[in-house]
């Protein structure tokens, strides 16, 4: 019976952090893209169309059309996307460019996919989770196969690859269709 109570009032809460996520704050909101900083519910738009109209975040948007992971993005089914920012690939310079500018997208598409959580989960919700964590830390598989764990030390939110790199939230998220992306200052694999 304790369960069950734990249970109910787990879902109630899980209830009221997605009803909390239906504001807009309309800055940032670009032809059909949501700034999700508040938590914003999907938007009309796609996931990738969302992202290209995104400054700061062109790379990963041309990575999703080269590699045609965008049509994933386009069905009912909802992803997170832990999207490296232009800067994070620049910093990896010659890699980086032959990976994105390569005729062969495996590698890229791979990529991509260990960047990539089922689910919508908004900033708040990853931080919710760890701060209820018994850790301090949450792992999620990506659809790459590996895992990414979540830390959160302050304000600032921190995931770490199984290879060791790690990037932190930066900046405000976008939504799109039934998902949504949140940048980070980093690729989350040694290239």
């Amino acid at each position: 019976m304790r369960k069950e109570g734990i249970g109910i009032v787990l879902l109630a809460a899980a209830g009221l952090s997605l009803a909390a996520c239906s504001g807009k704050d309309g800055a940032g909101e670009q032809a059909g893209a949501t700034s999700a900083a508040d938590g914003a519910m999907p938007a009309s738009a796609s996931l990738p169309d969302a992202l290209d109209n995104t400054d700061g975040l062109q790379t990963v948007a041309e990575a999703l059309k080269e590699t045609g992971i965008e049509g994933v993005f386009r069905e009912k089914a909802s992803y997170t996307l832990i999207a490296p920012e232009d800067d994070a690939f620049a910093k990896l310079g010659d890699p980086a460019k032959q990976l994105t500018e390569a005729d062969d997208h495996a590698a890229l598409a791979a990529l991509i996919k260990d960047h990539m959580l089922t689910g919508y989960m908004t900033p708040q919700d990853i931080s919710a989770a760890i701060k209820a964590s018994k850790d301090g830390k949450i792992e999620i598989p990506t659809l790459g196969g590996g895992t990414l764990t979540f830390t959160q030390a302050g304000p600032t939110v921190t995931v770490t690859a199984e290879d060791g790199t790690q990037a932190s939230f930066d900046g405000d998220p976008v939504a799109g269709g039934s998902s949504i992306a949140i940048p980070v200052n980093g690729v989350l694999k040694k290239l």
